[in-house]
């Protein structure tokens, strides 16, 4: 599916800049040297589009990554059209000085540049914190896995209550961990270890409890 877009996408840039061409050529006006730069910045513009999708869209398969790279293709999309209506000013009054076509020309895509590359400093950055976030949740996302595990393997029906409980505590638990919360984790895993082997699981639940208590608190101090 991305292939046939991108394929659709480069005919479209193909008719625009055959389009452009033919209207610029057929169009009686004089080809100056300010026409000529016009042109050729118009034409780099085109080119630029194939070079910024595949740097914005086609980084990785996510939808997500996929998202974060629209803002660049936007800010491509704006500098493509500035600078076609660029050239279409110095296409109909070629008597323009050949610095205000190099001037202007070099500064929609100066402008366009930094845009772009402010816009995927900010997709970095989100992608960045969101694999951190990841990070951090993932100790509660696994520990209550596990607990859901031993739910379904126990028979008694008090011991399945009790671990019941302790899903639903862990469940509503701050979801955030910490470099400060290694040492709190590492008991809490380690007893939910036992309960896969230890006959006594009423007791590491009421630990298993008490640990995640205590835990919750810490996470408030840090916060």
């Amino acid at each position: 599916m991305m292939k046939k877009n991108s394929t659709k996408g480069y005919v479209i840039l193909g008719i625009i800049f055959a389009l452009i061409s033919i209207i610029a050529f057929v169009v009686p006006t004089m080809k100056t040297a300010t026409f000529w730069i016009a042109y050729v910045f118009t034409a780099i513009a085109i080119v630029a589009q194939i070079v910024i999708w595949k740097n914005a869209l086609g980084k990785e398969d996510t939808l997500k990554s996929k998202f974060l790279g629209l803002p660049v293709v936007h800010v491509g999309v704006v500098y493509l059209v500035v600078q076609i209506v660029a050239f279409a000013v110095f296409a109909a009054v070629p008597e323009l000085p050949i610095w205000s076509a190099i001037v202007a020309c070099a500064a929609i895509l100066g402008f366009s540049v930094i845009f772009m590359i402010a816009g995927e400093a900010g997709r970095g950055e989100i992608e960045r914190v969101e694999a951190k976030v990841q990070k951090k949740v993932f100790f509660i996302k696994e520990l209550q896995a596990d607990v859901e595990l031993l739910i379904d393997r126990e028979a008694d029906a008090e011991i399945k209550t009790a671990l019941q409980q302790l899903a639903e505590k862990i469940r509503f638990s701050d979801p955030m961990s910490n470099n400060t919360l290694a040492e709190i984790e590492n008991k809490i895993a380690a007893k939910v270890s036992e309960l896969k082997t230890e006959s006594d699981k009423m007791a590491i639940i009421h630990e298993l409890n008490l640990l995640l208590v205590e835990r919750n608190k810490k996470c408030k101090i840090l916060k």
